[in-house]
C-alpha cells in the first residue's frame, strides 16, 4: 500500500514522566540516473558550481514535482534545470517496509566534466531470479536484443533494448563504474536499479 510520510517534532515538558519513541525506518531515496542539466557559461562558475533544490520522489521512484531553492540568476536556467530534475529517477523511499511519497532536499554539486559517452543496450528485469536466467541464457549466446524485447520490463523492448548514446557519468557510482570497464560488444552481469535488476551491453558507438 502506497502511502505519504508526514514528519513532526512536538516538545514536550514533564516533571518526571518518560516517553518511550515508536522506532520507525526510514531508508532515503538513492539516486539511479541523472538527466543531463541545461548548458551553463561554466567560466563565471570555475569548475563547478552548486545549489539547493526541493523534489518530491513518489513511491516508484519518479520525481512528480522540483524546484530550485537557490538559483543561478538566470531564470531560463533555473527553470530548464527544474525540468531536468523531473527526469531524474531514484529508488522510493521506504518506511517501515513499505514504498511511500517523500519530499527531499537535495545540494546538487555541477561539475564541468567531459561526458563519457557509450552506446548502450538493456534488459530491465522483475527479480534476481529473472535476472540470473537471462544472464545465463546470454553466457550460452542467445542473443541480446532478442531477450531484450521478449523479457525486459523497460519501455526500451520495443527498440530490443537500445538506448542509444548515453553519458555513463549520470548513472549511479556502481553502475558506472561497471559501464566504464566493458568493452564494445560485452554485457554486465545483473546489477541492482532500484528493485528491479539491469543487465547493460556496450554497442559499437552510433555516429
Amino acid at each position: 500500500m502506497k502511502m505519504n510520510i508526514f514528519l513532526c517534532l512536538l516538545l514536550i515538558t514533564s516533571g518526571c514522566t518518560v516517553f518511550q519513541p515508536v522506532e520507525t525506518t526510514l531508508i532515503q531515496p538513492k539516486l539511479l540516473k541523472q538527466v543531463e542539466l541545461p548548458p551553463i557559461r561554466e567560466l563565471i562558475y570555475n569548475n563547478y558550481f552548486e545549489f539547493y533544490c526541493e523534489m518530491l520522489i513518489n513511491a516508484n521512484g519518479d520525481v512528480e514535482r522540483a524546484k530550485l531553492l537557490t538559483g543561478t540568476d538566470d531564470e531560463v536556467w533555473d527553470s530548464l534545470a527544474a525540468l531536468s530534475l523531473l527526469e531524474w529517477k531514484y529508488t522510493p523511499a521506504i518506511y517501515d517496509g513499505h514504498p511511500i511519497k517523500l519530499v527531499i532536499y537535495r545540494k546538487i554539486k555541477v561539475v564541468f566534466e567531459d561526458p563519457k559517452i557509450y552506446s548502450l543496450a538493456e534488459i530491465q528485469l522483475q527479480n534476481y531470479n529473472q535476472a540470473d536466467s537471462v544472464y545465463n541464457a546470454l553466457l550460452d549466446g542467445i542473443d541480446f536484443a532478442l531477450l531484450a524485447h521478449n523479457c525486459s520490463i523497460s519501455d526500451s523492448k520495443i527498440l530490443n533494448g537500445n538506448l542509444g548514446n548515453v553519458n555513463i557519468n549520470h548513472f549511479s557510482e556502481d553502475i558506472r563504474i561497471a559501464l566504464a570497464n566493458l568493452d564494445e560488444g560485452e554485457f554486465t552481469e545483473p546489477l541492482v536499479y532500484g528493485d528491479h535488476f539491469v543487465i547493460y551491453k556496450r554497442l559499437s558507438l552510433n555516429n
